[in-house]
């Protein structure tokens, strides 16, 4: 895969996961298809919803900065994090 098309793609999932965010924080509801949790009824669940979505923004910048040659490849950093997961 080219890096150009390899920075566009995670570049807009981050852009998409960095909106939703903002509006689940703006609103103070995180929400999906199966799942509904609100910042105050259901606190710990609303920050697993916002944490992954952290996660993905992360590592869609970690993989445009790899795109563009500016570090290693962080599929390995998280296979080897996972170890016998991964």
């Amino acid at each position: 895969m080219s890096p150009a098309f390899l920075a566009a793609i995670f570049g807009l999932l981050a852009v998409v996961a960095s909106w939703s965010i903002m509006h689940d924080l703006a609103t103070g509801v995180a929400q999906d298809e199966l799942y509904r949790f609100g910042a105050n009824s259901n606190p710990i669940g609303f920050l697993a919803i916002i944490a992954g979505k952290v996660f993905v923004v992360g590592f869609g910048i970690a993989m445009i900065l790899f795109a563009c040659g500016l570090i290693g490849d962080p599929m390995k950093t998280l296979r080897a994090l996972l170890g016998p997961f991964a």
